[in-house]
This record gives structure tokens, sequence and C-alpha cells, in this order.
């Protein structure tokens, strides 16, 4: 069967930029069980490749980003609690690998971004979407629950007054509107958000992952290991990119970043 029917999870990954599509444009890249489930394992080989440096996730054709998941499966993957345990247990694996991925993450949205592809968005470090991009969580329409910590997220992004009319009516909102709340950085298109991922490729990788690190431990609930974003801190200034950097901005040049 073609990806259309089935659905997948597909990487292209182009020097520096590696690009995570999800493909099942037949249903608005609505997400299967088994897309849900390979999406570890793919992170965890992009994140193992060192020339790899920025990660983009977006939706196959123009339709949609992501529609969340594939709703005609509940019956059968979601019909006694056992099965509800395994699929949310798979569907939080994927959302948590997303989260911890040590890379800047980016989301490019065109289109529909329903539900679970909102918390795809919300776990990625950046969200850019064109002026077609439409979201909705309605988890009200079908009487699931959203996980608590994807609301973290979308609470962080937009407020609590937002995030509650959000859940609460199950509303579409236009990019505008979601540019407005805060839940997207900017309204741009695809190439301009290529661009940019470019731009943060060609930097430091190390003062990325610094950056990152401490931006997520400020903001994540509970205890907070400020430790590691000291010695994230340190290896920025123990690398050869940090002599590279400072050779660079005295010769008027470029600096090569090696992440090392």
């Amino acid at each position: 069967m073609s990806s259309d029917t089935t659905g997948r999870i597909r990487i292209e990954v182009d020097e520096q930029l590696a690009r995570v599509v999800i493909d099942h444009t037949v249903k608005h890249n609505a997400l299967t069980f088994d897309m849900w489930q390979s999406l570890p394992g793919l992170l965890d080989e992009l994140e193992n490749r060192d020339a790899v440096r920025v990660i983009l996730f977006e939706g196959a054709g123009d339709r949609a980003f992501a529609s969340g998941s594939d709703i005609s499966q509940f019956g059968e993957k979601r019909n006694t609690e056992e099965n509800v345990r395994l699929y949310n247990a798979t569907v939080e694996c994927a959302m948590e690998r997303i989260a911890v991925v040590r890379k800047p993450t980016i989301a490019f949205i065109n289109g529909y971004c329903f539900g679970g592809g909102v918390a795809i968005a919300l776990h990625c470090d950046l969200r850019y979407a064109t002026e077609q991009a439409e979201f909705c969580i309605p988890a009200g329409k079908v009487g699931v629950g959203y996980h608590e910590s994807w609301l973290h997220r979308l609470t962080q992004a937009v407020g609590p007054a937002n995030a509650k009319e959000i859940m609460f009516t199950a509303n579409r909102y236009s990019a505008e509107q979601a540019c407005r709340m805060g839940l997207v950085n900017r309204i741009q298109s695809r190439d301009d958000t290529l661009a940019l991922a470019c731009r943060i490729a060609s930097l430091a990788p190390l003062t990325h992952r610094a950056s990152k690190l401490a931006i997520e431990t400020s903001a994540a609930p509970g205890e907070r290991d400020w430790q590691a974003c000291k010695d994230a801190i340190l290896d920025c200034f123990r690398s050869a990119d940090y002599v590279e950097g400072r050779q660079a901005f005295e010769e008027k040049r470029q600096p090569m970043f090696h992440g090392k």
C-alpha cells in the first residue's frame, strides 16, 4: 500500500537540516498508531547524526500540518482500558522524545493543525505558520482528555485564559489569531522558514544546546537541574567552537562551527 493509504513519517536530510515529514495526506496527515510508534526511533537517528543541526517538522502536501490522531483507529486501538493505556503511552513517548531533542526543533505549519498536531507543534522550540494555517484542539467534541503536560505547554504559550477558551470551545483559530495569542512565533512562508532554519544551523551548536537546556529548565514544573545547565555552558567555553568564534570575530569572517 502507498503511504497515502497507510500513513508514515519520513525523514529527509539536506546537509545540516533534517525534515520530519508527517505523510498521510488522504486523512489530512492524521497520525496512526504506527506513525506515533515510529517517531522516537526516527528522532534517535537524527539526534545521533552530528551533521544535523536543526530538525524541522512539517506536513506532506499543502492541506495540513497534522490533524491529530487517526480517530478511525480508536474503535480498535482505544476500545479497552488496556488499549487506551497502551495507545496513550505510545503517543506520550513520541511527544516526550520531541521535547528532549537537544537540537533546535521547528514546526512549519500549513493548513490544518488539530489536536495532536497542535501538541507536536507545542513540543517544538519554534513555530511558524502560513496564512492558510488553522488551529483547533477538538478534544471536547470527541470526549478525550488532552494530556496535562501538553496543556502546560499550551498555557505557557498562550496564557491560562486563552488556553481555557481553546479547550472549552473547541473553536478553530486562524493563523493571525494564533499569532496574536502566542501559539506561533510568526506568520511566514516556507521559504522564509527554511532560510531561518539554515541560519540557526550555521550558528554554534553547543550554544544552542546550552540555551535550549536552560530555557526548558526554567519553564519546567517541579525541581530544576541547574547544574546540568551550568555544565552545558562550561562545555561551550571548553570547545574548539569557542576558539573559532573568537578568531572569526577578530578576522571579520563567518565562523565555521563543528559542535566540538
